[in-house]
């Protein structure tokens, strides 16, 4: 099964600190294995495109999977895998997504509330178009009244500027995704911005899928 890693530089697995075997030419690297005992508790853990951005790190592999033994909580857990080749993730196209997923909470925010009748504020947040003046806006937006749930939705789309600006790409998908679930009440509404979150990556990438 064809499935995608996060890994940190040098091919290192960021939790675990293993080094993987890396491709040599045209050769994918080495099958690493895990006792089928160890599992699930143990094991290869991969992913698919839609849960791509809860892993983000540095470095992005396509990986093959022997037979996945569990599907939970955005991860493939399988007894054995190598690595097939090292894609086209770097810090440029980590810090596009940033940029996609803040300005994507921007215009959900805005029409929030435009349908509140805060025209002039949604304006405001679409009047912006950088993240630093994002973040200063919509943090002016949010500050004067915390009690204020409306503001509050501003306050998400301020943070998630600041992380992204900073590079911290999973921090902001995190809260861009939270943004999701908190103005609409639902679990649904950050699994299926994190799925976009996701698909982003694989079409930037053009990943096969």
């Amino acid at each position: 099964m064809i499935a995608f890693k996060f890994l940190a530089r040098g091919a290192v697995g960021p939790f675990t600190g293993f080094a993987w075997p890396t491709p040599m030419a045209s050769s994918p690297g080495g099958w690493v294995e895990v006792p089928p005992e160890a599992l699930p508790d143990r094991g290869i853990h991969a992913c698919l495109a839609d849960h791509l951005s809860f892993w983000v790190d540095d470095e992005l592999w396509i990986v093959e999977l022997g037979e996945v033994v569990q599907r939970s909580s955005g991860q493939l857990i399988s007894s054995r895998g190598r690595l097939l080749k090292r894609t086209a993730w770097a810090r440029e196209v980590a810090n596009e997504l940033g940029k996609a997923c803040t300005f994507r909470a921007r215009d959900a925010a805005a029409q929030l509330l435009r349908r509140n009748g805060r025209v002039q504020e949604a304006n405001q947040l679409l009047g912006c178009s950088d993240l630093v003046e994002l973040k200063k806006v919509a943090r002016a937006i949010s500050e004067p009244c915390k009690t204020d749930s409306l503001a509050n939705i501003a306050g998400y789309v301020a943070d998630a500027a600041t992380f992204a600006n900073l590079g911290d790409v999973g921090t902001a998908a995190f809260i861009v995704a939270e943004l999701a679930r908190v103005s609409t009440g639902t679990i649904e509404a950050s699994a299926s911005e994190r799925a976009w979150q996701g698909r982003w990556i694989a079409e930037r990438l053009k990943l096969p899928l």
